[in-house]
């Protein structure tokens, strides 16, 4: 008999290969195939099985569970704002801190604001990339337009990052940053673009090798986001 669940809590394809072989291994089981892209179990069984069954075997090999057929909009969204809490983390922590900045002053100044955000930005992701430079640089390779052409450009991203941060900080060589900046991004729209397009399953390398996160629209809004504001901020500087 076969039947379809759709399973979260994957994060990568070895996730869905490690339910795949436990499942293949029970003995009401024909055949099982997992999807990490659609997050869908098929399953083809002696007799009809349920979700608590499934849940059962699968729980036991992680932070495994089949969604509940009747999920109403609000927790299918609430699923996927989860599903991508670390970077929805790491760029709260840069909203947040970078607007904190500007409450000693009595007017609010938006470009200040972008400085000190793209700043905060560069800082805290560099520093993700830097736990592990070679992870980092193996993933960041395979869709970056820069990392893939240039030899030794992915693993010098994380210091190039590093010392943009430090350069937005201190309001030092602001055209030189912001140019950086927006050919950097503009590199990564493009890979992540086409990684969208082609619909692949790639980590996303901004939080580093340490947090397995695929590439997403999240990341592709985000990389806009700092494209639009060092475009702003070359305008402000050049005019």
């Amino acid at each position: 008999m076969f039947q379809k669940f759709q399973i979260q809590g994957m994060t990568c394809l070895g996730c869905a290969d490690t339910i795949q072989t436990r499942l293949r291994k029970e003995s009401d089981v024909i055949s099982a195939e997992v999807s990490f892209e659609n997050e869908e179990l098929l399953l083809d069984s002696k007799v009809p099985v349920d979700n608590e069954y499934i849940d059962s075997i699968i729980s036991n090999l992680g932070n495994y569970n089949v969604k509940s057929q009747n999920a109403n909009l609000l927790s299918k969204f609430l699923e996927h704002l989860n599903s991508k809490k670390p970077i929805l983390l790491a760029l709260t922590i840069v909203l947040v801190s970078s607007l904190s900045i500007q409450t000693p002053f009595q007017n609010f100044d938006l470009d200040n604001w972008f400085i000190t955000y793209m700043g905060l930005f560069f800082m805290l992701f560099s520093f993700l990339k830097l736990l592990n430079i070679k992870g980092f640089s193996l993933t960041f390779s395979r869709y970056d337009l820069l990392g893939k052409n240039i030899p030794g450009f992915s693993i010098s991203y994380p210091f190039l990052e590093f010392c943009l941060g430090i350069a937005f900080l201190t309001n030092s060589l602001l055209i030189i940053a912001n140019l950086a900046t927006l050919i950097f991004m503009i590199s990564q729209s493009i890979g992540v673009g086409n990684v969208l397009r082609k619909k692949e399953i790639i980590q996303c390398a901004c939080l580093g090798s340490s947090i397995n996160l695929p590439v997403s629209y999240l990341t592709f809004i985000e990389n806009l986001v700092m494209v639009s504001m060092s475009s702003y901020m070359l305008f402000k500087l050049l005019s």
